[in-house]
């Protein structure tokens, strides 16, 4: 029986202390639910905007036709290839050596095995 009564002013103060934790808690909470309600505010009244702009393009008259002394659009540069692969790079004949002229490795090869007597 002893002791019965002396911890209930302890459980009173924790009691306290957690009520203004739990209210400062709902304080914060209440100002970020304001701060997101005013960052979507925000974000739809630039969505609204944008709309209303890509509406007002998409039912826009649309441009002129071009001039019909304007022709037809050619190609700047008119490139003519001879072949396909490897013979469309090939320059012709130049790069065929006769049979009986050396090569320029050929010829490299034979002067560095040259021997003098």
């Amino acid at each position: 029986m002893c002791g019965s009564g002396g911890g209930s002013s302890n459980n009173d103060q924790a009691m306290k202390d957690a009520e203004k934790r739990h209210q400062e808690n709902l304080a914060l909470q209440k100002e970020q639910m304001e701060e997101q309600k005013r960052q979507f505010e925000l974000s739809r009244k630039d969505n609204q905007t944008r709309y209303v702009e890509q509406k007002k393009k998409a039912e826009a008259a649309p441009p002129p036709a071009p001039e019909k002394t304007a022709g037809v659009a050619a190609p700047t540069y008119q490139f003519k290839r001879k072949g396909s692969g490897r013979e469309a790079f090939r320059t012709g004949n130049n790069n065929k050596p006769a049979s009986n002229t050396p090569t320029q490795s050929s010829a490299h090869s034979a002067k560095s095995l040259y021997i003098p007597n």
